[in-house]
């Protein structure tokens, strides 16, 4: 079986870029804009914790290329944690309580979703690095109108998640999340209505952050991976985004 064309054109990943898409702002939001603006496909992003890190911007660059009209709020207000912070359990739980939780975040899904279908997006999506990964499981849960979401290298996703989301998801772990729980999980999605379109593709080669800040694409074998969830990515959301 052969990728779709759009999927084989996509664009691979390069360590040294120049972004393509601009800035601009929704409301008093910060956001980056990808693709083309009136385009019927629409994704929303959510970023890894490092928030507007090159290779995010260069993920959105890719997706607009491909089709999709995409947003990329700025989540966390110029205020990114830092790889010290990592180390830092009081740090980490003072951020999912605050700054990085659904309930700050939820105002921001809800105002670029909708600019994304006031600019002509008729199917809209969502993708989620790392704590995005928890917010996208959550948006599908109780956001309505969402054709589906995908999480990447996910954090803070229990094996109560799979059974609540009420759209098609795709996740794509790395070796370091739980395997076993995202295997259950796609059990649980598959027996939902819309089970045939969840998909779960491990990546037990890469460590978390692949393919977001934390990935290193001056690697080839990193970058290569990094295109080949970018490709499924892709595919994904051409398959519930017909043109």
């Amino acid at each position: 079986m052969s990728f779709p064309s759009a999927c084989c054109n996509t664009l691979p990943v390069t360590a040294n870029y120049t972004t393509k898409g601009e800035y601009g702002k929704l409301g008093d939001l910060d956001c980056y804009f990808a693709g083309v603006k009136g385009s019927k496909r629409g994704l929303f992003i959510n970023y890894d914790v490092f928030a507007f890190h090159p290779n995010v911007l260069q993920l959105c660059d890719i997706l607009g290329s491909a089709g999709f009209y995409v947003v990329l709020p700025d989540l966390l207000r110029g205020v990114p944690l830092t790889m010290p912070d990592l180390g830092k359990p009081e740090v980490l739980k003072a951020f999912m309580q605050n700054a990085g939780s659904w309930e700050t975040s939820e105002p921001a899904y809800v105002q670029g979703l909708e600019y994304l279908r006031n600019s002509g997006a008729t199917s809209v999506g969502v993708i989620g690095f790392c704590w995005g990964g928890r917010h996208v499981a959550t948006a599908l849960e109780r956001l309505d109108g969402l054709v589906g979401g995908t999480i990447v290298h996910p954090a803070m996703i229990t094996s109560d998640d799979f059974g609540k989301v009420k759209a098609p998801l795709m996740a794509l772990p790395s070796k370091d999340e739980d395997m076993e729980m995202f295997k259950k999980g796609l059990a649980e999605l598959k027996a939902k209505p819309f089970g045939a379109q969840c998909r779960l593709e491990s990546f037990e080669d890469m460590t978390h952050g692949f393919c977001g800040a934390r990935g290193d694409w001056a690697n080839p074998v990193i970058a290569k991976r990094s295109r080949d969830a970018i490709h499924l990515l892709v595919t994904f959301f051409n398959d519930l985004m017909p043109n």
